[in-house]
């Protein structure tokens, strides 16, 4: 619930600097009117102690006018003194406005990985060696399960990277986002694939902010993190180079929409 009060007038305000600026000026006038008469009545000035006595007495009604002026517009600016004056469409009025609360979301990310995902990042291991982080069957197959319950397999990626076992650049390696759903069976018998980490924003309107709700909230993307062979070595048809087989991640961005 809000409520809303309409600001109050500053004209009250404004006489209250009027009528103090205005008694300063009249009291310093008053001073020096007032030694004007004195002043003549010493010296035996009749025209002095006129001008004095007319002086001060001036000065004396002009306080009262304007005492009585801020006084009346002080009087008129109050809401409970003019509230009765005016008919009831012009009455001030607070406004009440009902907000419902927001719909109940989730704020954190949550995730889905294997024990071993990023492992090659904390012991510096070669490309080579990425053999060692290969998520197990079961992990792959629960990630997998998961993106097909949020339906991000039915979803086009919009980015996509590709890094090293230790999360470092992968040079000469063109990744293209294409290869989440459109080329996804080239994709899949080239680089056998599988799932190491999987991120998503789930709906907190309906379900539990958990892994466990595959519902995801629009607008926060998919990311999907496949542990991949990225060259398969040895002289083959995929790498006619030869040398040892490389491991790595490749990464794809999926939006909710």
């Amino acid at each position: 619930m809000l409520d809303i009060n309409p600001p109050n007038s500053d004209l009250d305000t404004v006489a209250g600097w009027v009528l103090g600026t205005s008694l300063v000026i009249m009291v310093a006038a008053a001073v020096i009117l007032g030694n004007v008469w004195t002043g003549g009545k010493a010296f035996g000035s009749a025209r002095l102690t006129s001008r004095g006595q007319t002086g001060v007495v001036l000065v004396v009604i002009a306080c009262v006018v304007l005492a009585s002026i801020s006084g009346a517009i002080k009087y008129s600016t109050k809401d409970s003194m003019t509230e009765d004056l005016l008919p009831e469409a012009a009455k001030q009025r607070t406004i009440r406005v009902d907000r419902d609360s927001p719909s109940s979301k989730c704020e954190e990310l949550v995730s889905i990985a294997s024990d071993k995902h990023l492992d090659g990042k904390k012991d510096k291991a070669d490309d080579e060696e990425g053999v060692q982080y290969k998520p197990t069957e079961a992990e792959a197959g629960k990630m997998g399960k998961a993106i097909r319950e949020i339906g991000a397999d039915k979803m086009a990626a919009d980015k996509v990277w590709t890094k090293s076992i230790a999360w470092g650049g992968r040079f000469g390696d063109m990744p293209a986002k294409e290869d989440w759903k459109e080329n996804r069976a080239d994709y899949m018998e080239k680089h056998t694939p599988m799932y190491s980490r999987i991120q998503w924003l789930p709906d907190g309107t309906k379900g539990k902010c958990d892994n466990k709700n595959f519902h995801a909230a629009k607008g926060a993307p998919v990311e999907v993190i496949f542990w991949e062979l990225y060259k398969t070595g040895s002289g083959s048809n995929h790498d006619p180079t030869g040398g040892a087989k490389q491991y790595g991640y490749r990464m794809f961005r999926i939006p909710v929409t």
